[in-house]
């Protein structure tokens, strides 16, 4: 996950970093004011678990019962979401 947090933070100064101009802050601003112009960023988190926990009876010497907990279900999501005109 970490590899591809820093590789999607490295590719724009990778691509912008190419430019033969002789003002490169200006003109880098510039470069990424126009990316992200009509950009959206957003997150969202889904949260969920099994319906029930499955009990499970054995007899083999007298009887037992063992409670199988099933975990959380968690995903995160995170993105960048650009209009094209």
């Amino acid at each position: 996950m970490r590899k591809l947090l820093a590789l999607c933070l490295i590719i724009p100064f990778l691509s912008f970093g190419q430019t033969e101009k002789k003002d490169v802050k200006k003109d880098f601003k510039k470069e990424v004011k126009k990316v992200f112009k009509f950009a959206t960023f957003y997150g969202a988190v889904n949260g969920g678990n099994s319906i029930s926990d499955v009990d499970v009876f054995s007899v083999t010497n007298g009887l037992e019962t063992q409670t199988v907990e099933t975990p959380f279900d968690y995903s995160i999501t995170f993105g960048v979401r650009k209009m094209s005109l």
